[in-house]
């Protein structure tokens, strides 16, 4: 499960792992430029019993703000 965020040609997802991962997609195909682990999954899926991040991450000033159950935490996106 992830969460996709569009920025000019770059994509910027948010999976259920605590991973960031930036990549290109196009109807040639994906290019992944970077990945990341950037929180711990803390919250137990209904019924799997898997420790996932749900939580949507928020991205203001060249930031990206990631939470999951314990902590809240800020990213630079900066070059």
């Amino acid at each position: 499960t992830g969460f996709i965020v569009q920025n000019g040609d770059r994509y910027f997802i948010s999976n259920d792992k605590g991973e960031l991962i930036i990549a290109r997609m196009s109807p040639k195909g994906y290019e992944e430029i970077d990945r990341a682990h950037v929180i711990d999954p803390t919250n137990t899926m209904a019924g799997r019993g898997r420790l996932v991040v749900w939580m949507h991450p928020a991205f203001a000033n060249k930031n990206v703000y990631v939470r999951n159950d314990k902590e809240l935490i800020c990213i630079s996106l900066a070059k």
